[in-house]
């Protein structure tokens, strides 16, 4: 009931036509009008429309059912709302940027607990977050303590790090565990060597294309 009251919305025609003509032959025919509905309802409640569409083009790309995308979709909207409360929660002042809501649904949904996203949203309230939720998330597919990377990182920031440095300081708790330190040792090596925590070496020119960082490629130590 509650998507056949999303899908009788009237939604603007050339917001309309925008979206579906990005979503028309990428996904079934079915989800067009769904997804579109759903857009013009993220776009009147200010939350971002984008990850709506590459979730319906994504389901589109996987042929997906329609009813499972528009399922897709509505469960997106809400985890959306769900972020711009946690920054409220936090302290932000409103409106929450699109940005900003986008990075805490995106810390979410690589499992942090809301209460370490909010403590670090938080701490940081005049820096953008992006890189210090993808720290601590790292750390934590990494199986190390959320509430204790968390703090790491927020105190590599108050030292005034920011953007790659701070994915440098996960970086370099994940060296120190491979060097052999228990996990929460490798997290006082590393505060201890705060703010001057080394940057991981480039790697060679042949091995650059195609490369993500390391800590964010390499899989959780079994």
């Amino acid at each position: 009931m509650r998507l056949g009251l999303l899908l009788a919305l009237v939604s603007s025609p050339l917001a309309a036509q925008s979206v579906r003509s990005r979503l028309e032959g990428r996904v079934p025919t079915a989800a067009v009008l769904t997804v579109d509905s759903l857009v013009q309802v993220a776009a009147r409640e200010d939350l971002p429309t984008e990850p709506l569409v590459q979730k319906a083009l994504e389901g589109g790309a996987k042929h997906v059912s329609a009813g499972r995308i528009g399922a897709a979709a509505l469960e997106m909207l809400d985890q959306l709302r769900d972020a711009r409360a946690l920054l409220v929660r936090a302290g932000d002042a409103p409106p929450a940027t699109a940005a900003e809501v986008t990075t805490v649904y995106a810390a979410l949904k690589r499992g942090l607990p809301a209460a370490v996203v909010e403590r670090v949203v938080a701490a940081m309230p005049q820096a953008p977050r992006g890189s210090a939720l993808h720290s601590v998330a790292d750390l934590a597919a990494h199986r190390f303590d959320p509430d204790s990377s968390a703090s790491l990182i927020i105190d590599a920031a108050r030292q005034g790090l920011r953007g790659e440095r701070l994915l440098d300081v996960a970086t370099a708790v994940l060296h120190e565990q491979q060097r052999g330190h228990p996990r929460a040792e490798a997290l006082a090596v590393v505060r201890r060597e705060l703010p001057n925590v080394p940057a991981p070496p480039r790697p060679a020119r042949a091995s650059v294309a195609g490369a993500r960082r390391p800590d964010a490629a390499s899989p959780p130590p079994q």
